[in-house]
């Protein structure tokens, strides 16, 4: 029986701890036959994304979906927990009592950042270092954002785990500019690789460095959209592989801590093209939701008055969902008095609904796309 040769050695720090210091990549891989063929599925239905995309009338829609429910379950693995509605309203009042929510928030930020930088630079120590200064301003861990960790961390059970009873302890700080430079320079040059193997490969070594105090989790499945839009398999954020994550977390742990333990690569690229599958379907279904939405909508407005000026704000809530009344006079080229006699005409047929609750900038978001958007969202708190 030929024995598995973990891809890393376990060294004593300089601190003395038991700690983990990966191979660089590429490991040899054998992947199994069936797992080929489930890359080459997960690669077809990312395709599938892209057409999606092209057919939606406003496509910007995906996007801005998949961007939020990206932030909240990424979010949520770590223990960060906030409802969408919560998020949708930070985004447009811009403050919130809940640090939670704000963490969330940054997390959209930071992806968002990170897909424009992308079109001036490629993945790099630079673009990583500054996903986590904007994933951690103005929030818990701040103090050190922006910047590779200065002393030993190590994943336990809970808080209170000392180091002693760890999970998994990554490589001390001393370690960590040689092996981010290592991984950059991997993720940047040419690999025989399938693509969505290099991304998967690429999640693990991210993980397995650990090279921040916090936040590690968060930047390392920001890296995987951002990765896969490196790569061309994607043009934007338009699927959220982290609700998969969420939903499976303790198999998303033990995939990537079977790695280490015994060289599970198969174990783990299967588990992570499933992932990338199954959100890529919930893209598609919700595309052609959205596509069956706007239908419906445009007939339960047929009757009204002004149709052409209710219409015209209803196509402006398809293009980005949450809006005040002079962003849809700005987005459909109408008066402020038509576009404010619209959208309450979508309020009275409960298409649109006042959220900030305030008299001045006041927002309205279209209930309908946003419960397409985050299914069940109104179960959460």
């Amino acid at each position: 029986m030929e024995i598995a040769v973990i891809p890393g050695e376990y060294q004593r720090s300089p601190e003395g701890h038991h700690v983990f210091v990966p191979n660089p990549l590429p490991p040899e891989l054998d992947i199994e036959p069936r797992i080929l063929g489930e890359i080459e599925e997960a690669t077809h239905l990312l395709g599938q994304v892209e057409m999606c995309r092209t057919l939606l009338p406003n496509p910007n829609l995906l996007v801005y979906g998949s961007l939020r429910r990206e932030a909240l379950a990424s979010s949520t693995i770590e223990g960060t927990i906030a409802s969408p509605e919560e998020l949708v309203l930070f985004q447009v009042a811009r403050r919130s009592d809940r640090e939670a929510v704000r963490e969330v928030a940054n997390y959209s930020v930071a992806l968002e950042w990170g897909c424009d930088e992308l079109g001036r630079l490629p993945i790099s120590t630079r673009l990583i270092l500054g996903l986590h200064e904007r994933l951690l301003h103005g929030v818990r861990g701040s103090s050190a954002a922006g910047r590779f960790k200065d002393r030993q961390n190590y994943i336990g059970a809970n808080q209170d785990t000392p180091i002693e009873e760890a999970v998994f302890v990554p490589p001390p700080a001393e370690e960590v500019v040689r092996l981010m430079t290592d991984l950059e320079r991997y993720v940047n040059l040419g690999n025989a690789a399938p693509r969505l193997v290099r991304c998967a490969l690429v999640h693990y070594q991210f993980e397995t460095i650990h090279p921040f105090g916090d936040g590690n989790g968060r930047v390392g499945r920001l890296l995987i959209i951002l990765h896969l839009m490196q790569l061309g398999l994607l043009s934007a954020p338009l699927i959220h592989p982290s609700v998969y994550f969420e939903r499976t977390r303790q198999d998303y742990y033990q995939s990537l801590q079977a790695v280490r333990d015994k060289a599970g690569w198969n174990e783990w690229i299967e588990y992570f093209v499933i992932a990338i599958a199954q959100q890529s379907r919930e893209t598609v279904q919700l595309a052609q939701a959205l596509l069956n939405l706007q239908q419906t909508l445009r007939q339960d407005i047929a009757d009204v008055r002004k149709r052409a000026s209710t219409q015209a704000a209803l196509e402006a809530f398809f293009d980005e969902p949450v809006l005040s009344i002079s962003e849809v006079a700005r987005r459909t080229g109408l008066s402020y008095g038509s576009a404010k006699g619209a959208v309450e005409t979508l309020e009275t047929r409960g298409i649109a609904r006042e959220i900030t609750g305030r008299k001045k900038g006041r927002a309205y978001a279209c209930s309908p796309i946003l419960n397409a958007i985050f299914p069940g969202a109104g179960e959460q708190r």
